[in-house]
Order: structure tokens, then C-alpha cells, then sequence
């Protein structure tokens, strides 16, 4: 019975695959097709969403640039080089912010984050106003990829906050708890420390998070409403001053 039942299993890949041959040939037929009847967005679409490489070829020589706003995604994944390149010599065309929109919401299997650092970083030396919308962004793709960029950008750069790049500095650094400093007492943004805390995998920094915050009252019910999930908050109670006033709390 094990044995007829992985013999079906393995026919049913196998099937699986032979339907997605076939139907990848007819959808290329089908391109070819559109292409003959001068359909050249039609084509495109499919030979995008089938993943050619000669899609670029295809868009060069059609002219074809103002057809690829929707397809951003699925030309990263066939070639990001290439289509970064594409994406940033026609930036008049293609606007930075629909790149990173379509990278940011996609549900494609594709490692997005690096898919933006590498558009970015592209765009950033060709044009270092260009996405200067995405600057604080870059400050965090730069930490994660390619640390070595990351102080060239904060030189260059003018359109970040400078206070989230002192703290990405200060923690790639390894000084965690200046860093939790810089974000609690000048970004003054409970959710980003709680979540620099997080990625530090360090109890101590908590204890930290909790000492500078019971420092400045108005941020501990912050701090009780981010916390969920990894601090108890009748603990952070506890640690309160007899007497403290709390806004939003009542003790």
C-alpha cells in the first residue's frame, strides 16, 4: 500500500511538471503570437511573468519603457543587475517610489530587502537626491548589506534623520545602550526601541530600556503599550517610583 501510494505521489509530480513545460511553451507561443499582431504589451506581460531573461532584450527593442511599471518585481527576479540598471537610467519614467512600493508589498519568493538595498544604492550613485524619500530606509539596508557604504552615506546624505543614523552607527558599533539612548531621548520613538532591543538578543539592554524610560514618565506608558510579548508589564509597575505620576496610567 506505502509503495502504490509513493508510486501515485511521484506520477502526480511528475504530472505537475510536465503541465507546467506545456504550459509555459503555449504561453511563450502565445507571446509569440501578440508579438506577430504587433500586441507588444500583451507579450510583455507574458514573457515577464514567465520569467525570460530575453524580456530585456524585448523592451529595448520595442521601446517598451513606459510598459513595465507593474512588473517591476518579476524583472528583478529574472535579472536584478540588469533590470536596476534599466530602472535607473529611466528613473523619469519609472519613479523610485513605485520600485520600492511594488518591492516592499510583493508576495513573490524573492528577498526583497536586498532587491531595494541594490536599487537604492544604484539610484543613490547616480543621483543622490533621487530617492531621497527612502534615505532613513537606506540607513537600515546599508547596516544590513554592505556596512562599509553605510558612513559614505551618512556623509553624503542630507535627507536622513541624523539621529536614526547615529543610532545605527552607535549599535553596529556595539555600543547598544548609546544607541537606545540616541533613540529614546532624540527620536523619541518607543516602537523602533523596542524593536532595536529585540534584534539584540540582550536581557540587560531590557533592564536599560526600563531604566531610561522610568526616567522620562511620559514614555513608560509607551513602553507598557510596545512591550507586549516581552516584558511583563507588572513588572515595569513595580519598578515605578512611589509617587510618579504616569500620563495615561493609573497606579
Amino acid at each position: 500500500m506505502r509503495v502504490a501510494k509513493r508510486i501515485s505521489n511521484k506520477i502526480l509530480v511528475e504530472l505537475k511538471f510536465l503541465h507546467q513545460i506545456i504550459f509555459g511553451r503555449l504561453r511563450k507561443s502565445l507571446a509569440e503570437l501578440y508579438v506577430i499582431n504587433g500586441q507588444y504589451e500583451k507579450a510583455l506581460s507574458l514573457y515577464a511573468e514567465l520569467l525570460k531573461p530575453e524580456v530585456f532584450e524585448f523592451i529595448e527593442k520595442y521601446n517598451m519603457y513606459d510598459a513595465i511599471h507593474d512588473k517591476i518585481v518579476n524583472l528583478m527576479i529574472v535579472d536584478n543587475k540588469r533590470t536596476v540598471h534599466l530602472r535607473t537610467q529611466h528613473r523619469d519614467i519609472i519613479l523610485p517610489y513605485e520600485v520600492v512600493e511594488q518591492l516592499l508589498h510583493t508576495s513573490k519568493k524573492c528577498d526583497k530587502r536586498y532587491l531595494l538595498h541594490l536599487y537604492l544604492h544604484a539610484l543613490f550613485e547616480i543621483d543622490i537626491h533621487a530617492g531621497k524619500d527612502f534615505h532613513d530606509m537606506q540607513v537600515e539596508l546599508y547596516a544590513d548589506y554592505e556596512t562599509r557604504m553605510l558612513l559614505p552615506f551618512l556623509l553624503t546624505s542630507q535627507h536622513y534623520r541624523l539621529d536614526k543614523g547615529a543610532s545605527f552607527v552607535l549599535g553596529r558599533m556595539g555600543n547598544a545602550k548609546e544607541a537606545l539612548s540616541t533613540i529614546i531621548n532624540k527620536l523619541e520613538d518607543m516602537q523602533e526601541a523596542v524593536e532595536f532591543v529585540t534584534e539584540q538578543h540582550d536581557d540587560e539592554l531590557w533592564e536599560e530600556l526600563i531604566r531610561q524610560c522610568l526616567q522620562k514618565p511620559e514614555m513608560v506608558g509607551n513602553l507598557l503599550e510596545h512591550t507586549v510579548g516581552n516584558l511583563d508589564p507588572l513588572y515595569i509597575v513595580s519598578l515605578v517610583p512611589d509617587g510618579l505620576e504616569i500620563p495615561r496610567i493609573v497606579l
